[in-house]
């Protein structure tokens, strides 16, 4: 491995393609890995460029430290900071800012955002369709529940053949079924169509995203949000700066650039921590560069 590229992996000067050659180099070299993740560490602070390197690093950490610095070198987190922006300004767009997907962030121990539900890695994401599992005296049960952000009181669609028949209203939920009363006169069927509300669907998958961010499932994190993009345009009252700069992710996944500007604007005005500011700071640059 060159000096020369070393040299421009601690300056945060690799270019994507590059970042990603390395991490797999690193795989298979222990020097090499060893060099990158101490550079990595010291990058973010845990430790000072020339000192003696922490004894964990070559301990039973050392596979921790891997996913760190593979994720770290694939997703470019490492780069050179950025002067710091005057307040409600937003720094041009670099080129690694300008492609890739959008990133996406979980709640901080500080954030006053919700929680709506208790959400495990073993978690399936959320779904906006679910159907009829059964009826008994008027009382329907369905295969949706809290997991999908269905809640007490709220109202569900009842589809056949794609056409509304009517609503059931949500007496008794659980986390992956729920019950409901029929409408009086509504002749529902065993595998009718049930649909979550929009607002309730978009809830629970903003819930799973950031969970799947807050423990460094980036993919995870796209896949639950793409996922979310396929449901209807919904407004969907949010305030703390994870929620809208997820919600800006889903509108951008789902072409929705204007929607997503705007959403990426309110984060930046939420008061949000350095770390995270960068973060939507680079989602708005490069959605601006690829216009």
């Amino acid at each position: 491995m060159s000096e020369d590229k070393l040299d421009r992996f601690a300056r945060g000067e690799l270019a994507a393609k590059e970042s990603r050659e390395l991490a797999q180099k690193a795989l298979d070299d222990p020097d090499l890995f060893d060099e990158l993740t101490y550079t990595s560490i010291a990058k973010t602070g845990l430790a000072k460029r020339g000192g003696v390197r922490p004894v964990w690093v070559a301990l039973a950490g050392l596979a921790a430290v891997a996913a760190v610095v593979i994720v770290a070198l694939s997703t470019n987190l490492f780069r050179r900071a950025a002067p710091t922006p005057a307040a409600g300004s937003v720094p041009a767009a670099s080129s690694s800012a300008m492609s890739g997907p959008p990133v996406f962030l979980g709640r901080g121990a500080e954030s006053s955002a919700p929680v709506f539900r208790d959400v495990t890695p073993e978690s399936r994401t959320p779904r906006r369709l679910g159907m009829v599992t059964s009826i008994e005296d008027g009382t329907a049960t369905v295969d949706l529940g809290s997991l999908d952000g269905l809640a007490k009181g709220a109202d569900a669609e009842v589809l056949r053949d794609g056409k509304v028949l009517g609503k059931i209203r949500l007496t008794a939920i659980f986390r992956e079924r729920a019950r409901g009363e029929t409408a009086a006169g509504m002749a529902l069927r065993v595998d009718d169509r049930v649909r979550v509300p929009a607002e309730l669907y978009l809830r629970a998958a903003l819930d799973q995203i950031a969970e799947a961010s807050a423990r460094g499932d980036s993919e995870g994190a796209r896949r639950i949000a793409g996922e979310a993009a396929a449901a209807d345009k919904s407004e969907l009252a949010v305030s703390s700066y994870e929620d809208l700069n997820n919600l800006g992710g889903i509108a951008e996944l789902r072409g929705d650039r204007a929607q997503a500007q705007a959403l990426y604007e309110q984060a930046l005005r939420a008061e949000a921590p350095e770390a995270a500011r960068k973060i939507i700071e680079n989602n708005l640059a490069r959605l601006r560069g690829a216009r």
